[in-house]
């Protein structure tokens, strides 16, 4: 469900989610504090996991785990997002080596978005910024996919396993738990 009082907003919502294929939806809690100033979550921004099904915006430290699917994104458009239930249920994306995830432009940093404007090329590596955006600058938090293909409304990444190394492996692929 949207929760919105701007009907344009309601229709941001409606399309500019994620579209992926291969992919595994994990079902999880988000740590969100209503009352805190916290950065908007859009779909295709970098989760982390907490643990015990305990999902949070990636911020820099721990391990990327997945991309959200669904916004939580209180100040977004005119009047802000929110797709998050009452009991906090939110859902990632996980990537298994083999998943393709299309991710729109607001959930992209500005170096990304440079990146492909310059036409760097597909199979650049793809991180998780400090602020949860996809980046193509290596923030220390490892390869967490790679470009496959960009225009000008969004990009497609080949997400690896939220195991995987830099190196993408061969074949195969893990089943996430958080």
């Amino acid at each position: 469900m949207i929760q919105t009082t701007s009907v344009s907003d309601a229709w941001l919502g409606r399309t500019a989610k994620l579209e992926y294929d291969n992919a595994i939806e994990f079902a999880g809690h988000l740590n969100w504090d209503k009352a805190a100033d916290k950065p908007d979550i859009l779909p295709g921004m970098v989760v982390k996991s907490l643990g015990n099904k305990e999902l949070a915006l990636y911020d820099g430290t721990g391990t990327p785990f997945g991309l959200a699917a669904i916004f939580v994104a209180p100040k977004y458009g005119k009047r802000g997002i929110n797709q998050l239930d009452e009991d906090g249920n939110f859902t990632a994306i996980v990537g298994t080596n083999n998943t393709t995830v299309r991710v729109w432009n607001d959930a992209l940093s500005t170096e990304f978005k440079k990146a492909f404007a310059d036409d760097k090329g597909t199979l650049t590596p793809v991180y998780a910024g400090k602020d949860g955006k996809l980046t193509t600058k290596d923030s220390g938090s490892g390869v967490v996919g790679v470009l496959n293909e960009f225009d000008d409304d969004s990009v497609v990444i080949q997400l690896y396993a939220p195991t995987a190394s830099a190196t993408p492996a061969a074949g195969g692929s893990t089943t996430p738990t958080a």
